[in-house]
Formats: C-alpha cells, structure tokens, sequence
C-alpha cells in the first residue's frame, strides 16, 4: 500500500481566520476598563460623525460586531501612561 502525500499548499492566514471578540469579551478582557456602553457609543458617535471609531471592529451583521484582540490590546496601550 503506498502512501499518499498531501500536496495541497496550504491557505494563508488573514485576519479574518483570527478569533474575535465580542463587546462583552472585550469588557471583560479588560477587565472592565472599556465596557460594552462604552464600545457602544463609540460606533454610534463614529457613524454620526463619519469619523473612525477608537477601536476598530467587524460588523457581522445588523447587531453582531466583533473585535480583534490584538487591537484591543494595541488600544489599551495607547492609553499607557509614564
């Protein structure tokens, strides 16, 4: 019986193959420092404002978003202090 080589290459990463938070891991994650009010009303004031919001996401759909941690974690760090 002769072996059979995957020859298939494999798919690159993205972001999107990375896991994703909810509003309410994110609140968590941090250990409340962004609640998910907080998250909330930064969508809300981002749209009205046409601005871009302070902590990116991925809208799933009409209610569903999710964030990346290591975007959650690259905004905590901009709000190091000293």
């Amino acid at each position: 019986m002769a072996l059979k080589l995957n020859t298939t290459t494999p798919k690159p990463v993205t972001d999107l193959d990375m896991p994703s938070l909810s509003p309410k891991q994110v609140e968590a994650m941090t250990g409340g420092a962004l609640t998910s009010g907080q998250l909330k009303t930064d969508r809300y004031e981002a749209e009205q404002n046409g601005t871009a919001p302070k902590l990116p996401y991925y809208r799933m759909g009409y209610r569903t978003v999710r964030y990346k941690p290591a975007d959650v974690r690259f905004y905590l760090e901009t709000l190091r202090v000293g």
